[in-house]
């Protein structure tokens, strides 16, 4: 088991800024498709990071700016999720 490949719901948050209605996947944009035919390409994507700067700790970080909380870094965060941005 691995969490490099975790659906997420980021519920509320209008008033914070967060852009709704959207679904960012990380992952496809580095493996072109999903092939679940594949049992063993399927297992490598949900086992270990596909884009190494997709991690959870970024969205944490992300709602932990846009709650005025001023911090450099959360856990192994590499960068807020410009994408969840309004």
């Amino acid at each position: 088991h691995g969490n490099a490949n975790l659906p997420m719901i980021l519920a509320g948050g209008r008033a914070l800024g967060y852009q709704h209605g959207q679904h960012v996947d990380f992952n496809l944009p580095k493996i072109g498709q999903y092939n679940v035919a594949d049992a063993s390409g399927h297992y490598q994507v949900c086992s270990r990071p596909v884009d190494s700067e997709a991690r959870v700790s970024n969205l944490l970080l992300t709602m932990l700016h846009r709650s005025d909380v001023e911090i450099g870094q959360f856990q192994d965060s590499v960068k807020p999720i410009s994408e969840l941005l309004a």
